[in-house]
């Protein structure tokens, strides 16, 4: 296609500049739009996924064969006589993809305290490791976090504290069955509360330091139940549960699950999210289809005189194609250019400020059980920023077919006739 032929199809985009520049318009902005909503949705759909998996479930788990989903206590990690923890961990957090790691140990109980008591869950952890995985210690509301120095001290949930009457300082008794089937109970002290915004969690877990569980459960210190894994790419969790299942399996059987695998709830949403996003981004393009559709059929039919002219004197149809194509083509960059430009400040506020959801109450907004924040940040997709760019241009190009096979089949005798 030669230079002059392209100058050509862009100064008859120009013959009717009022048209041109709404459709320009139009395309322009819904490319912007089509950004602006590519971009809330990635970042819903991180935030869904950071939130629902760094709260006390952590990305990738890696547990004893048979444990996941029962959690049946005297299923640990390496079997009866428990593995090298900390070569074990050493190991996981060998691999360079992933954050960080912390051990687990997890069991059911009855909580008493006074005259009343509540059927719990019981998650041992080690305070320096944990906050790298998940971010409970950061919802705490009164009192504060595990530490070594308190080996008998729990952490509760707000519900659960104030269905029982406690607060920070009070005594507890945690009764339950030992993994060798005997009876484990002991005292403990509240050290802090948390409030997470869930029910589940804040009515029924209690946080403990994990040789105190162990030792509750009649366990020795080599067996855990679960290393919990944070990842530096999220997106990353399937491939890297793969590759250590496939490392870990040679010196001790493992089951190693994904956060898709662990909830599935979460990604089952996801998939929704990015249907919703192609969704809306079809809608966009049959309304291009007509815009652009109908700018093009508008531009030939002003021009059927002059198109019968050029056919007469020697132009082919094929060549009558490429130049109705050629200017669809030429609107549509244009348009992508525009829209490209407008976006960018939208596309700041969005990452920068964020979408607030919660208005002038601030209330914090719970979707597929997962709780947000009333802010809703963007986050950049430049795979569906491509996406859109593409189709806009095929859709733009799509729509200029039809026009152009009229203008083809022109009889250049009567089009010059035209008035």
């Amino acid at each position: 296609m030669s230079r002059q032929f392209l100058q050509l199809a862009w100064r008859n985009l120009w013959r009717n500049p009022r048209r041109t520049f709404i459709t320009m318009a139009a395309i322009a902005v819904g490319y912007a739009m089509l950004l602006f909503v590519a971009c809330l949705m990635a970042g819903l759909r991180w935030q869904m996924i950071e939130n629902g998996t760094s709260l006390v479930m952590s990305q990738i788990q890696v547990h004893a064969s048979g444990y996941y989903p029962n959690r049946p206590s005297q299923k640990t990690l390496g079997g009866s006589h428990g593995t090298d923890v900390g070569a074990m961990l050493a190991m996981i957090a060998a691999n360079p993809r992933i954050r960080a790691v912390a051990p687990r140990v997890y069991g059911y109980g009855l909580l008493s305290a006074a005259h009343r008591s509540a059927g719990v869950s019981l998650m041992g952890i080690v305070p320096d490791r944990e906050p790298q995985v998940t971010t409970l210690s950061s919802y705490i509301i009164k009192g504060g976090y595990l530490t070594a120095r308190i080996p008998k001290g729990v952490v509760i949930g707000e519900r659960l504290a104030s269905t029982i009457g406690l607060a920070v300082g009070s005594e507890i008794v945690l009764l339950t069955q030992a993994a060798d089937g005997s009876m484990g109970n002991d005292g403990y002290t509240v050290v802090g509360i948390f409030n997470t915004g869930l029910d589940s969690v804040d009515r029924g877990l209690v946080v403990m330091y994990l040789p105190s569980l162990q030792a509750l459960l009649n366990l020795e210190p080599a067996r855990i139940h679960e290393v919990g894994i944070k990842l530096k790419d999220i997106t990353a969790a399937t491939s890297v549960a793969a590759m250590l299942t496939r490392d870990l399996g040679k010196t001790v059987p493992v089951r190693v699950s994904a956060w898709p695998e662990l909830a599935p709830e979460l990604a089952n949403y996801v998939q929704f999210n990015r249907g919703v996003t192609f969704a809306l981004f079809v809608i966009f393009f049959l309304v291009a289809i007509i815009g652009v559709m109908n700018t093009m059929l508008m531009a030939v039919l002003e021009r059927t005189r002059e198109l019968g002219m050029l056919m007469a004197l020697g132009m082919r149809p094929v060549a009558v194609i490429v130049l109705i194509v050629a200017e669809a083509a030429g609107l549509a960059i244009a348009s992508l250019i525009v829209g490209g430009v407008i976006s960018v400040p939208l596309l700041w506020y969005l990452q920068a400020h964020g979408l607030d959801l919660g208005g002038a109450t601030g209330e914090v907004v719970s979707v597929a059980g997962v709780v947000m924040g009333h802010l809703w940040y963007g986050r950049q997709d430049f795979p569906a920023y491509g996406q859109a760019a593409v189709g806009l241009a095929a859709t733009a190009i799509f729509s200029a077919l039809y026009p152009a096979w009229r203008a083809a089949h022109f009889r250049p005798t009567e089009a010059i006739r035209k008035v």
